[in-house]
């Protein structure tokens, strides 16, 4: 992965994340097509639908750790070794994060 596609993926799950928090939502599922639009990677479209592709993210080996690195834990669907949606559900870390806020909130009553 080149360093300006390791960017792109980057700041993509950096801002998915902050969305993510920002609307208490701990987990989202998009699809593969969402996900090449919304990074603008360069990457083809077999790689991106490829199981061997998204275990390497789910493992968090270099060079796909970007999605491992910014806080998420990947989940997907296979059929016929093609893969079309991806879930990202925050890790503990900042599920935990995600709770404090939750509690702090005032309730209405």
């Amino acid at each position: 992965m080149s360093i300006q596609e390791k960017v792109r993926w980057k700041n993509w799950a950096d801002q998915l994340r902050k969305d993510m928090m920002t609307s208490l939502t701990p987990e989202v599922t998009k699809s593969v097509n969402s996900i090449t639009q919304e990074t603008a990677t360069t990457k083809a479209e077999s790689t991106l639908r490829s199981v061997r592709f998204w275990k390497s993210c789910q493992a968090g080996k270099s060079p796909n750790d970007t999605l491992v690195m910014a806080g998420f834990v990947i989940e997907f669907q296979e059929e016929e070794r093609v893969v079309s949606d991806i879930t990202l559900r925050l890790n503990a870390t900042w599920m935990s994060i995600m709770q404090r806020v939750i509690d702090r909130k005032p309730t209405t009553a």
